[in-house]
Order: C-alpha cells, then sequence, then structure tokens
C-alpha cells in the first residue's frame, strides 16, 4: 500500500497496486513519511475501505477526527454483533456509529444530556439492540473513563438496526420504528391487553415484522410468496382465527398506507399467523 494523502500520525489514505484506495489506522503509522511512501502493513491496525457514494478523502477525514479508542470500541461492537450471529449488519454502519460515539463522549464531558423521544419504542422492539448500545456505554466508561447518559443505548441501538438495511441513512430505521409503534398499538387495542416486549413471541413477531418493512421498502411489485397463496388457507384462517384476523386486516391496511405500498394476501395471511400465535402464546386467547 502506497500513501497517497497522510492526515495525521495515526491515518493515512493509501492506494494498492490496482488503484483502489483505502484508509489505513495504527499507532504512529504515517509518522515521518511521505505522499508515494510505502505502508508497513505489520503497523496497520484498521483498514476500512470507501463504499459507494463517500470518497476515500471523506472518509479519511471523518476517521482523522474520531480518537483511535472510539474507533476500537466500535469495530469491537461489530466483532462481538457479527460472532453472535443474530443480526445481519452492513459494511458501512462503523463510521456513523464511531461518529456518533465520539459527540456523544464530548457532550458527556460538557455535562450535556440529549432526550431521545422514540426511547420507549426502542426498547419495545429492538431489546437487543438496546443492550448491544448499553454494553457500549459500559466500554467508554471503563476504557475511557466517561460515563455516558444512559439515554445514549437508544441511538446507539438505532445505528444497529439501520445497519441490517445496508444504508447510512437513520431515516429508515426511524421510519420502522414508528410504523412498529403504531402496529402494536393496534394489537393491544384489539385484544385489549399489553404486549410483553421481553417475550419470545413478540421478538418472533417483530422479526417477520422487520422482513416484511424491507421487503415493502423495496421498489418493484409486491410478489406472492410461494406455497402460501392459496385462498382457502386465508379462508380458513379466518373462520378459525376471526379476531386475529380482523386486526391483521387493521394492520394491513396502516402498513400499506405508510410503506405507501400495496402489500400482498400472503401478507395477511402471515400476519393472521402471527397474531394468532402471539395471542395464544401471550394471554392464552385460543379465540
Amino acid at each position: 500500500m502506497r500513501i497517497s494523502r497522510i492526515y495525521n500520525n495515526n491515518v493515512a489514505l493509501t492506494v494498492n497496486h490496482l488503484g483502489q484506495e483505502a484508509v489505513v489506522i495504527g499507532r504512529g503509522i504515517a509518522f515521518g513519511k511521505r505522499k508515494g511512501q510505502m505502508i508497513d502493513p505489520a503497523a496497520v491496525e484498521q483498514t476500512f475501505v470507501p463504499e459507494q457514494g463517500m470518497s476515500g478523502e471523506r472518509l479519511s477525514l471523518t476517521l482523522s477526527e474520531i480518537p483511535a479508542e472510539i474507533l476500537s470500541i466500535a469495530t469491537g461492537l461489530e466483532s462481538r454483533v457479527r460472532a453472535d450471529g443474530v443480526l445481519e449488519l452492513s459494511n458501512s454502519f462503523i463510521i456513523p456509529l464511531a461518529d456518533h460515539m465520539h459527540y456523544a463522549v464530548m457532550r458527556a464531558r460538557e455535562g450535556v444530556r440529549v432526550d431521545y423521544p422514540l426511547a420507549p419504542e426502542v426498547t419495545l422492539l429492538y431489546p437487543r439492540e438496546v443492550e448491544y448500545g448499553r454494553s457500549v456505554i459500559a466500554a467508554v466508561r471503563e476504557r475511557l473513563q466517561v460515563q455516558m447518559d444512559p439515554g445514549e443505548a437508544i441511538p446507539l441501538a438505532l445505528h444497529l438496526v439501520n445497519a441490517q438495511f445496508a444504508t447510512a441513512d437513520m431515516s429508515q430505521a426511524f421510519r420502522m420504528t414508528e410504523v412498529f409503534a403504531q402496529v402494536f398499538e393496534i394489537i393491544e387495542a384489539s385484544y385489549e391487553r399489553t404486549l410483553d416486549s421481553d417475550s419470545v413471541s413478540s421478538a418472533r413477531f417483530i422479526t417477520h415484522l422487520r422482513y416484511l418493512f424491507v421487503r415493502a421498502s423495496r421498489e418493484g411489485e409486491p410478489q406472492e410468496i410461494d406455497g402460501v397463496s392459496q385462498p382457502s388457507l386465508l379462508a380458513a384462517l379466518r373462520a378459525d382465527a376471526p379476531r386475529a384476523f380482523a386486526c391483521a386486516q387493521k394492520v394491513l391496511l396502516v402498513l400499506q398506507m405508510q410503506l405507501n405500498h400495496s402489500l400482498t394476501r400472503d401478507e395477511l395471511t402471515y400476519l393472521t399467523i402471527h397474531i394468532a400465535r402471539l395471542a395464544r402464546e401471550m394471554w392464552g386467547i385460543k379465540e
């Protein structure tokens, strides 16, 4: 790797023999170096490759402003999440996550607190991501001796949610959270019960909603799902679980309005099945 530009002693933009850019980070990796000189691969601690929509120069500048310890915590979180195998992440989330952590630490040092209005919804819908967010706060406290506000677990969790959409645009995560909160309100109103967000049933239902949201957010005409498109199946569900079916119809209508996307009969079938299971497992309602 040959140096293209040096940002500080620890961050440099490099180009390989194929002309591909990469930002390399390492303590003193660029100290005493000049443009055009080679980087010692053994000195490289972290490598970041610019993704579509971000130049190598912009990526280098962003990384040069983030302390190495914060980048280390962010990459450590990524490694742990991938090792756990419970979330599928894009490769683009480390930079915005570390950037958020950097400014959150600065706010904590200055005693500035930020309120996040979606905190109850995020805690309900993404408990696993919130736990990861709390682990970041603990790591910052241990390694930087800085106590971040506990509420910072919410935006950190949303970065993980957004990473599952393979986009740097956080609006997807906020939008999905608001839509899911509406769906849960409909279910609770339909059954006059309160959902237990920590239950396996809720987690399973949320997983289905996530996949539905991702499918509906993609462009193109809705497609029927193989093996589910039998009218007789939906008719049987309507007869056997009328309450779940009526609730699923309301949920489907809200999803179509909020996503501005037509959903198929298959989605109504799946929603009915999941809502009926949720009611049975959580509240003992067998219709």
